[in-house]
């Protein structure tokens, strides 16, 4: 793993950011759940056909291939990877470092606290056949599990 962009250090959150953190999941996605999303990234290894949010401004985080890398990068007005924060060489490693994290763990990717990172249910929607990068797509998709 090559990080350009450090973690967020936890001595640094706010009291509330630090309540919001302790709330968030801190059970490792797996390895079953990170190879799929290896697998999915790699089926279109483009910027453009990574999971991201798609809208105005700052967009959060993502996950892609862009030159024969795995990035963990942020996105600007939905436009793939912008600045990459962490990459991986191989799908080996990335999916390993993938395994290994959490929501609790991923909130301190980027320049600000949990602000639009990958969750496990972001990673979960991205499987999804019918995966689209809109706002309205995700909220469509969070209603229909509120429904199950």
């Amino acid at each position: 793993m090559n990080l350009i962009i450090p973690k967020i250090e936890i001595e640094t959150l706010s009291a509330r950011e630090m309540d919001y953190y302790q709330e968030l999941d801190n059970t490792p996605y797996g390895q079953t759940l990170a190879l799929k999303i290896t697998d999915k990234l790699k089926l279109n290894p483009t910027e453009m056909a990574g999971l991201y949010y798609s809208h105005r401004d700052y967009c959060g985080l993502g996950l892609f291939i862009k030159d024969g890398l795995f990035l963990l990068a942020d996105v600007y007005d939905g436009w793939g990877a912008n600045k990459t924060i962490a990459s991986w060489s191989s799908a080996i490693e990335f999916a390993d470092w993938l395994s290994k994290e959490n929501d609790q763990s991923m909130s301190l990717y980027g320049e600000s606290f949990n602000n639009q990172t990958i969750t496990k249910l972001r990673l979960e929607w991205y499987l999804e056949e019918n995966y689209d990068n809109s706002n309205t797509a995700y909220a469509l998709y969070l209603e229909s599990r509120r429904q199950r």
